[in-house]
């Protein structure tokens, strides 16, 4: 068998689901489903899924005519909804896994709570540039986690993530010689701190699992918020990046995360262009990936009976490209395209 794994950030998904939808979002509606039809995975990861499980299930119903179905926190007399408050998800914007029917008994969600068992707490300090005093960050949206069970027993944990960046509004300022100054600096230094926070949190839950199985297979995957801007404040004032971040260090190689784009290639390696204020850089000359799937080295190696092959990751262009044919902004699915990897049989 394989196994087909994407990850989507379908922008304002919420309003797919809405009672009354304009035109327009009944054509969004119907180009989204396109999408993931032509698209085909097995498992959905969507980032900025509606809000709550009745609106995953109404989503699954109204825009993907039940081919897929979410993966709930299951109690013994639950309803849907009953358990909004467990996902651990602030705001409007949640991450859900959604499976094709066939595979959901093989398929469960992981209590907040292991996470926090795993990495020791929810809240963490960060200390801003030297700051003695430390401030309190944790995860705005908890990162996700499904358990695939294959038919051996060996077990896939998916890890869906959709890291924090805080819209910076602040009027951009420089001083005489051109150095960005004042609140808009200060704000941006501080989202992308956090960012870099949220992915040592999500390393330290992997490296937890490594000391526990010898050998883990993980996927990690969903929006890591990790631009525009990203290179220069990372290289200006910061010294590191996100994704060293979650991929972790080439000295312990063994819990090292692969990406699923590495032999992709190399033009057609973005998720989405957006404008950089910072380098005046436009849209259309700013292609950022900021969609990813990480992979264990149990996943590459051939130690489990499902693995990564080479050539196996995907940016999903042409489905994306094909289905927004002929449509204008309000009608588009998204602004980023999907990214997609098989896993397949070990022979």
């Amino acid at each position: 068998m394989s196994l087909k794994v994407t990850t989507w950030n379908i922008k304002n998904s919420n309003r797919l689901i809405d009672n009354n939808p304009t035109a327009h979002e009944l054509d969004r509606r119907r180009r989204v489903e396109e999408t993931i039809s032509d698209i085909e995975p097995d498992i959905l990861a969507i980032v900025e899924g509606p809000k709550g499980e009745q609106g995953i299930v109404d989503f699954c119903s109204t825009v993907l005519n039940d081919q897929w179905v979410p993966v709930m926190l299951k109690g013994p007399n639950d309803n849907i909804g009953d358990r909004d408050d467990d996902y651990d998800i602030k705001g409007t914007q949640w991450m859900w896994f959604v499976v094709k029917p066939m595979i959901l008994s093989k398929c469960r969600l992981q209590e907040a709570q292991v996470w926090y068992d795993f990495v020791g707490k929810k809240n963490w300090n960060v200390n801003y540039w030297g700051q003695i005093k430390p401030t309190d960050h944790s995860h705005y949206r908890l990162p996700q986690v499904i358990i695939y069970e294959l038919d051996n027993g060996e077990e896939i944990e998916f890890i869906g993530i959709h890291l924090k960046s805080k819209i910076n509004n602040s009027t951009i300022t420089r001083d005489q010689d051109g150095n960005l100054t004042g609140t808009f600096l200060e704000t941006a230094l501080k989202a992308r701190v956090k960012l870099a926070t949220e992915a040592r949190n999500i390393r330290q839950y992997i490296n937890a699992k490594f000391d526990q199985l010898t050998n883990p297979g993980i996927m990690v995957l969903g929006d890591g918020n990790d631009g525009p801007g990203q290179r220069y404040f990372e290289y200006q004032y910061l010294f590191f990046d996100l994704i060293q971040n979650l991929q972790g260090e080439v000295l312990e190689a063994e819990r090292y995360m692969n990406h699923a784009l590495f032999d992709f290639k190399k033009d057609l390696r973005w998720t989405a262009k957006f404008r950089d204020k910072i380098l005046n850089i436009p849209a259309s000359q700013n292609p950022l990936l900021l969609d990813h799937i990480f992979i264990s080295q149990p996943l590459v190696n051939g130690s489990l009976s499902l693995q990564v092959n080479g050539g196996n990751g995907e940016v999903e262009h042409q489905a994306f490209q094909r289905a927004n044919a002929g449509s204008i902004i309000k009608t588009r699915t998204s602004d980023h395209i999907p990214v997609s990897c098989f896993l397949d049989d070990n022979p």
